[in-house]
């Protein structure tokens, strides 16, 4: 498993990305859902899904109120999964993030919203997609690590965002 908090602070919201998630790495994606307020009922689904250890799959939670995103991606069966469940989540996250701050599913903003999100994770899916020597073990080192992930502290104030 691979972990990133991405801050996006145009819009002070938080994202917790997890990739190349397996069952075995259930206990600290739920310890941050419980920690963002994730309803039961919805807990006890995501936390069959994750142990069912399914690939090609994932799921994005967001608590709009306090503007905090736990996104997850589980194992691939090759880069062009990897990247359709990556470009399917961030697909939620964005619908997310756009309702909260009301803007348009259309247009430049959302557009704008969409490249800087990823440019924060564009090296991690780097690692995923590319065959370098240098990626592969970048990745494979990272894989082994599999440090529990911890939340940054959520801020509360509100800002709009400005196109």
């Amino acid at each position: 498993m691979v972990t990133h908090d991405v801050y996006i602070p145009q819009i002070d919201w938080q994202v917790h990305v997890y990739y190349a998630v397996t069952g075995y790495h259930a206990p600290p994606i739920l310890a941050d859902l419980v920690e963002i307020d994730c309803p039961p009922k919805l807990m006890k689904r995501i936390a069959k899904n994750l142990r069912s250890g399914k690939m090609d799959t994932g799921f994005t939670y967001s608590n709009k109120q306090l503007r905090c995103t736990v996104m997850v991606v589980g194992m691939h069966s090759s880069p062009a999964q990897f990247l359709n469940s990556l470009e399917h989540e961030l697909r939620h996250l964005v619908d997310d993030i756009s309702d909260v701050m009301r803007i348009p599913v259309r247009g430049e903003a959302v557009a704008y919203l969409t490249g800087d999100i990823n440019a924060h994770i564009a090296e991690d899916v780097k690692m995923f997609l590319c065959d370098c020597h240098g990626c592969k073990t970048e990745l494979g080192t990272k894989l082994s690590r599999n440090r529990p992930a911890k939340l940054l502290p959520v801020k509360h104030e509100h800002r709009t965002f400005d196109s």
